[in-house]
C-alpha cells in the first residue's frame, strides 16, 4: 500500500507542481516535432528481437510451413534468404550500389561478402551507430528525399529499396533515382503494396505507383509476386500477438483490477480504447487480411 501511494503522490506533483507541469506539456509538444524516423525505437526492438541485422519479413521457400512448427532461427534464414535473392538481381558488381533505408546492415553484410560496393542510407540514429560500429561502408546519415541528385550524378550502378520504399515521397523519389544511376543502372525494389479499398493503410497503392513509374521514365523489366513467401512470419506474429498476447494482456489487467482496485478504477474508462488499439494492430498482421488487401513484390526496374 505504502509503494502505491508513493507512485500516485509522484504522478500527482508532476501533473500539479507548475514547474513539473511545464515540463510535462513541454516534452508533449516536441514528441511531435521530433521525427520518429531519426530514432525509431520500434526499429530497435525489432532488431533486439531479430538480432541478424535484417528488419523485413524474410523470404520462405517453403511457405506451407505453419506458424506453430516455426523457430526463430528459421526467420533470420528467411531473411538472409531474401537478401540474397535481392543480390542474385544485381547485374552492376562494379559499380556503387545505394542501399536505402539500409537498416541495421543486413545486405550490406550479404554484398560485402560478394565483393560488391555498397553505400548505406539511413537516417535513423540507432542504426547509424550500429552500422558505423559494424560495418566498413560509406553511411549517408540523411531521409533520401534530401538527398542532393548533383553530388551523385549518374554514380549508382544499382539503387536498391527493400521495405522502405514504402515510406517514400513517390514523385520526389522516383526523380532522385532517375538521376542518381548511371544510364543502363538498375532500381531494385521489393515491397508490399496496396491492393484493395480496405485493411491497414500502409504501404503505396500499386496503381498508383505503376502511374508515378510511367511518369518518371521507368518501367519493369522484372517482376516476381512473393506474397506467399513473406505470409509465414506475419502469421508467425499474429500465432502469439493472439494466442498469447492477449490473454496474457487480459491475465494482467485481472491482476492489476485485484491489486490495485483504486488504479484499476482511475483508468477502466481507457481500457475499451486500449482494447481497440491493441484489436487493430493485430489485426495489420492477419496474414488473411494481408493477402487480400496487398501484394508484396520483387522488381527489377529501368530506365525506359
Amino acid at each position: 500500500m505504502g509503494s502505491g501511494k508513493k507512485i500516485g503522490g509522484s504522478v500527482i506533483k508532476r501533473l500539479l507542481l507548475p514547474h513539473h507541469l511545464f515540463k510535462v506539456i513541454q516534452l508533449q509538444r516536441k514528441r511531435k516535432s521530433k521525427e520518429r524516423v531519426f530514432e525509431d525505437p520500434q526499429l530497435k526492438l525489432y532488431h533486439d528481437i531479430l538480432p541478424g541485422d535484417f528488419l523485413h519479413y524474410g523470404y520462405f521457400d517453403h511457405p506451407e510451413v505453419h506458424p506453430l512448427d516455426m523457430t526463430i532461427n528459421m526467420i533470420y534464414q528467411a531473411q538472409e534468404r531474401y537478401g540474397e535473392k535481392l543480390a542474385e538481381l544485381i547485374n552492376d558488381k562494379t559499380n556503387p550500389a545505394l542501399d536505402v533505408g539500409c537498416g541495421m546492415g543486413g545486405l550490406l553484410k550479404i554484398l560485402n561478402k560478394k565483393n560488391i560496393p555498397v553505400i548505406g542510407l539511413t537516417p535513423d540514429a540507432h542504426q547509424v551507430k550500429h552500422l558505423k560500429n559494424s560495418y566498413p561502408n560509406k553511411i549517408m546519415e540523411s531521409k533520401f528525399e534530401d538527398v542532393q541528385p548533383g553530388e551523385y550524378l549518374n554514380f549508382f550502378g544499382t539503387v536498391i529499396t527493400s521495405e522502405s520504399l514504402q515510406y517514400l515521397d513517390l514523385p520526389l523519389s522516383i526523380a532522385i533515382i532517375y538521376k542518381i544511376l548511371k544510364p543502363g543502372g538498375q532500381w531494385i525494389a521489393c515491397d508490399y503494396f496496396r491492393t484493395g479499398a480496405s485493411g491497414e493503410k500502409s504501404g503505396h497503392n500499386w496503381a498508383y505507383f505503376t502511374r508515378e513509374l510511367q511518369k518518371g521514365g521507368f518501367k519493369i523489366s522484372y517482376q516476381e509476386d512473393i506474397t506467399a513467401n513473406i505470409i509465414p512470419t506475419i502469421a508467425y506474429v499474429h500465432h502469439w500477438a493472439s494466442k498469447i498476447g492477449l490473454p496474457l494482456k487480459d491475465f494482467l489487467i485481472g491482476k492489476f483490477q485485484i491489486k490495485a482496485p483504486g488504479f484499476y478504477y482511475a483508468f477502466s474508462e481507457a481500457l475499451p480504447e486500449i482494447e481497440k488499439k491493441l484489436n487493430k494492430n493485430i489485426a495489420t498482421v492477419d496474414p488473411v487480411v494481408f493477402a487480400q488487401n496487398k501484394k508484396y513484390i520483387l522488381m527489377v526496374i529501368e530506365r525506359e
